[in-house]
């Protein structure tokens, strides 16, 4: 048996989570007091997931295992928010025939804002702020993924058609080939230096701080 890459994070709950945005922006005010703004460079996904000091043995060996085997930041994994497998409307999943892929989506940029629009949706799909559409493809046999989160509500027509404003925009290195899915969206992400594994007592961690930071690739 060996792992693939990337690795799906552990099923074992974490303690607590941050999963948002990172943007490298300038600020440059002006002597009549007007702020000017300038984006540096394409806003990633940044998380923190926390371990309970109360895991118990099995969870605590999983995780440990899962932190081992990407090598520090040498191999990707699927980060993603723990909580949101599926649309905040449907927690237990969509039932019926509906597996999560939309049949097509396109994005228009409107006043600076990214419109996804999805297509090929069970008609009257609820989707709300904070869900999350991730695209998949494949690219040289390696599984590709890019990640946006919706800012707006939205429910699909009888056609099976909805718009919602996300953030960031869908990559420009996403192929329009890419499939969307409203089910366990992930994005890829690298170990950060900076995780920690507390001290174990006799079985089990006390607790951990394992960050992430996304990688986008073609």
């Amino acid at each position: 048996m060996t792992f693939s890459y990337p690795r799906p994070m552990p099923a074992a709950g974490v303690g607590g989570q941050r999963f948002e945005l990172q943007r490298a922006d300038f600020l440059a005010p002006e002597r009549k007091g007007r702020i000017g703004a300038m984006a540096a460079g394409f806003p990633l996904w940044t998380a923190e997931w926390t371990l309970p000091a109360a895991m118990g043995q099995a969870g605590s060996d999983e995780w440990r295992a899962f932190v081992t085997s990407l090598e520090g930041p040498l191999r990707l994994f699927l980060g993603k928010e723990y909580g949101r497998r599926f649309p905040r409307a449907y927690p237990q999943g969509f039932g019926g025939s509906f597996d999560g892929a939309a049949a097509s989506w396109s994005q228009a940029i409107t006043d600076g804002q990214a419109v996804l629009s999805l297509g090929g949706l069970p008609a009257g799909l609820v989707l709300a702020p904070g869900d999350y559409v991730d695209f998949r493809w494949t690219t040289g046999g390696e599984a590709r993924r890019t990640l946006v989160r919706s800012l707006s509500s939205g429910v699909a027509s009888g056609g099976g058609a909805v718009s919602l404003v996300v953030a960031p925009a869908v990559p420009a290195l996403t192929p329009e080939s890419a499939v969307a899915h409203l089910d366990d969206p992930a994005c890829l992400m690298r170990l950060s230096p900076q995780t920690e594994i507390s001290a174990m007592d006799r079985r089990r961690v006390a607790g951990a701080r394992i960050l992430g930071v996304q990688e986008l690739l073609p």
